[in-house]
């Protein structure tokens, strides 16, 4: 990860961002800080180790004192961007051109590029939504199509998703939920799926409105997919069917977790994939609840009717049969 994106992470829980707001209007001593902010003398000690090892801050010795400050002007810039967002310089190119832009350094392996890319949209607070949809689900459908007319192999496939996955994972743990809930939800990919950025997508987003999420990932086996619900008791499970050859995989499992837990009282299951927008009528009749093309769809249509069926979820697919 590049220690801008570093930057904007540490940025992301409240603790080190009051201690970094601090550091910008210069050097401070450990006693300094913790006037300031209020924070216990022992965490903020901890939290300096931490930002110092990462680079991001610096500490010299005056005397017997140890003072601490920002350790570059870029670290500066970027803390201050964070604080005072309008005096961000740079123009934001379109989206389109971004998503070009960081599938070629995916399929290059160029995880810098990739990771300066998603740290330009951090900077100008693009919402996790946008970044995910606009950005990374676009890059990867280019990537995809370069697959299918053979520009480019199977192995920069892989490492671009591979790749994509990481750069996620930083800007998902850099995002701050908005509330906390008592709501959880499964989501995994039924045996022979390795297609799981999408849903990725959907679990972070899902942890960005305050629900705990399980993420079991690809290829999980119907049992142990059965025990993964009934252990956590979820109230919303998820699934992914991308691919054609995982079609019956996915019927059977949603019909094992309906057959395990009737709808009344018990959780709802969503399905998406491109599988589903050709003909989606085969996931209902196995029981699933409602069915979402992408990412935008399950926020911006699914959620409010999740709300309506789960009191006191947060939650905003294409087609719900309930």
């Amino acid at each position: 990860m590049s220690l801008m994106l570093s930057v904007y992470e540490e940025l992301a829980e409240a603790s080190r961002r009051a201690i970094l707001g601090e550091l910008r209007s210069g050097p401070k001593s450990v006693g300094e800080i913790v006037e300031a902010t209020q924070l216990r003398q022992p965490n903020v000690s901890n939290h300096l180790a931490r930002l110092r090892t990462k680079g991001i801050v610096k500490a010299s010795k005056e005397g017997r004192q140890v003072y601490y400050s920002l350790a570059s002007a870029e670290i500066e810039s970027a803390v201050g961007s964070v604080f005072a967002p309008a005096e961000v310089p740079s123009a934001l190119p379109d989206y389109e051109c971004l998503a070009k832009r960081y599938a070629k350094s995916a399929i290059s392996g160029d995880e810098s590029g990739c990771a300066d890319i998603l740290e330009l949209l951090v900077r100008h607070q693009v919402p996790l939504i946008e970044i995910y949809q606009d950005v990374l689900a676009m890059a990867m459908t280019l990537v995809g199509t370069w697959y299918q007319v053979e520009a480019i192999d199977e192995g920069q496939e892989h490492m671009a998703s591979a790749i994509t996955e990481r750069m996620m994972a930083k800007v998902a743990h850099a995002a701050r939920p908005l509330r906390q809930q008592s709501k959880v939800a499964v989501l995994g990919c039924p045996p022979g799926n390795h297609h799981v950025i999408g849903l990725r997508m959907v679990s972070d987003y899902l942890r960005l409105l305050g629900w705990t999420t399980i993420y079991l990932g690809a290829d999980v086996p119907i049992p142990a997919f059965l025990v993964a619900v009934a252990q956590h008791q979820p109230d919303l499970v998820l699934l992914n069917c991308a691919t054609v050859d995982t079609v019956e995989a996915t019927l059977q499992l949603i019909h094992e977790l309906r057959t395990a837990c009737p709808r009344r009282g018990g959780y709802l299951i969503g399905v998406g994939g491109t599988c589903l927008e050709k003909d989606a009528d085969p996931f209902m009749a196995a029981g699933a609840d409602f069915w979402s093309r992408d990412l935008k769809s399950f926020a911006d249509e699914i959620v409010a009717k999740i709300d309506r069926v789960v009191p006191n979820s947060p939650t905003s697919a294409a087609s719900t049969g309930r």
